[in-house]
């Protein structure tokens, strides 16, 4: 397994509320509501987040699939102005109003708040808006349910817990009785620790792990149903096995928790799907089940001798297992209303799979995504100084040599940036007498070049400040003379401008100074075609060229 990147800019975490006024009876009816957020950006100041929407979306589909909830009772908000989350959790008060007063004291009502986005110590960041997380305890406490719970997937949300003085702690053990009251509130890692998100599983490690364990993989009891306990516990043990080597570091979790008596909720029942998928207990790896649009559903590690039931949607299954350091694939087709066993056998031999945190100040210097501008100055000088070679003669001539530009570059990936860029050059001024001619004035270049750089380093070391490059670009180049010409043949009095096609090739290196700041040097050369009519006294300006820039670099990681 290729080891994961750290996401630039995301510090998160994971916090559940679990609040009970009343006793947990199996037999009674239940309903349960459902609030989903979803939110990727958090104003200019912060980093576009990749998964935040996908994750709640994956969250809502296993909790409405194998967690009880109606679509009638879901409400799921994508990218949600403070507004629109207000009025949100308006009409899920409402409606567990309405059920509570048709149903009175019979059954029980649940409900349930996920949000998935950027947050800080003070509460939840909505645009550019902050819902605090105060707010968000009296909102929960004024609900009239029977059992409240929240999941937040967020920067800092560690803060959460603090309300109530929480602190790191190992994770609580409750039996299935039906008396427990009081509250907990659960978080993937400490406040200072950074909840990171994953390229290779396109989700965050938290919300990846408890979905999975709804699915069934945190079903120690084998009695196809996955309590919040045992998804819990399973969502801890895997966030914190997979992060222990990522750049970012291991997360812990933490929680405050006040409870009178016993007791544990049903999150999922596995047997509420349409399908079932089947590793048996002779299967023994870590396993990874993606379904036919390559999305990476359920990951688990299966140990030896315990079958495994995971609630599935009919379809065509890629089950990839590694088993005795060994990587093995295999096909399920799992039809509607079926349970489908993967037998061993089923399994054949597969080919041979990077982080980002939630937070603004993971991986700073990362580039893939960004756009950068750049200010260039430097030389651009012939292949030869006119001013010294043999048989030419000058009066008040000099050669300028300055060139000052301006660049914008789109990087693609860590690795390759497109770049598109605008030079200006003074090639000489004066008077000069030589074998080609005599000439008296000034010219001047202008290169327009469209090209792409390459840093060898990129995809490995992308949390780096110092980034080498090797660049190519081809454009045309303007060439415009004042003054008059005698040589070769011709004679000119006037201006004159003209065009060739023109490229640069060379190598530099950039220094990040700061996430929006760096600096560089560069060199390589101008190449480029003769000019139809001599430019000053030339008619081709080929030669070496140093340059150093300053960049402005915006936008959020790719």
């Amino acid at each position: 397994m290729n080891p994961f990147f750290s996401r630039g800019a995301r510090s998160g975490v994971m916090a559940v509320s679990l609040v009970l006024a009343g006793g947990y009876v199996e037999a009674a009816p239940v309903q349960r509501f459902m609030l989903v957020i979803g939110a990727n950006s958090a104003g200019a100041d912060r980093p576009k987040l990749r998964y935040a929407v996908s994750d709640a979306e994956r969250f809502a589909r296993v909790l409405v699939e194998l967690g009880g909830v109606t679509r009638a009772n879901e409400i799921v908000l994508r990218q949600p102005t403070l507004q629109e989350l207000t009025a949100a959790f308006d009409l899920l008060h409402a409606r567990v109003s309405d059920v509570r007063r048709a149903s009175g004291s019979q059954g029980r009502t649940e409900v349930l708040v996920y949000y998935s986005g950027h947050a800080d110590e003070q509460g939840l960041l909505i645009g550019d808006d902050r819902y605090s997380y105060r707010a968000l305890r009296t909102r929960l406490d004024q609900i009239p349910a029977d059992v409240r719970m929240a999941v937040l997937d967020a920067c800092a949300s560690g803060a959460f817990t603090r309300i109530k003085s929480g602190r790191t702690r190992p994770a609580f053990l409750i039996d299935e009785s039906a008396d427990m009251r009081g509250h907990a509130f659960l978080t993937s890692s400490a406040a200072t620790e950074a909840a990171q998100e994953s390229d290779r599983i396109r989700a965050s490690y938290f919300t990846h792990y408890l979905v999975s364990g709804f699915r069934g993989a945190a079903d120690l009891s084998g009695d196809g149903k996955v309590t919040l306990n045992e998804a819990y516990q399973f969502a801890f043990q895997e966030t914190l096995g997979r992060t222990v080597d990522t750049k970012s570091g291991p997360q812990h979790p933490s929680y405050d928790i006040s409870l009178s008596g016993t007791g544990d909720v049903v999150m999922t029942d596995v047997r509420q799907t349409s399908a079932t998928l089947v590793l048996p207990s002779e299967l023994e790896g870590r396993f990874f089940v993606r379904n036919a649009a390559q999305e990476l559903i359920v990951e688990l590690y299966k140990p030896l001798g315990r079958p495994v039931e995971l609630g599935v949607e009919a379809g065509t299954y890629e089950v990839r297992g590694e088993i005795r350091k060994f990587s093995m694939v295999a096909k399920a087709n799992v039809s509607d209303g079926s349970t489908f066993v993967l037998e061993p056998r089923q399994f054949g031999p597969a080919t041979s799979e990077a982080t980002r945190r939630r937070g603004a100040h993971a991986a700073p210097y990362a580039v893939a995504g960004r756009n950068r501008i750049d200010l260039r100055f430097g030389t651009w000088r012939v292949a030869d100084d006119e001013s010294t070679a043999a048989g030419v003669y000058t009066r008040d001539v000099y050669t300028r040599d300055l060139v000052a530009g301006a660049q914008y570059t789109r990087y693609v990936d860590e690795r390759l940036a497109v770049t598109f860029g605008i030079e200006a050059a003074g090639a000489e001024s004066g008077a000069s007498v030589g074998p080609d001619g005599v000439f008296a004035g000034t010219s001047d270049l202008l290169a327009f070049r469209i090209g792409a750089r390459w840093n060898p380093w990129g995809q490995h070391r992308s949390a780096d400040a110092m980034k080498p490059f090797f660049a190519a670009s081809i454009g045309p180049v303007l060439g415009a003379s004042s003054g008059s010409y005698v040589g070769n043949g011709n004679l000119f009095a006037g201006t004159r401008a003209d065009s060739a096609v023109g490229g640069h090739v060379g190598a530099g290196i950039d220094f990040h100074v700061a996430r929006w700041l760096s600096v560089g040097v560069s060199g390589g050369y101008n190449w480029m075609l003769d000019f139809a009519e001599p430019i000053g006294r030339r008619d081709n300006y080929s030669g070496p060229q140093l340059s150093v820039n300053i960049g402005w670099l915006f936008g959020g990681p790719h």
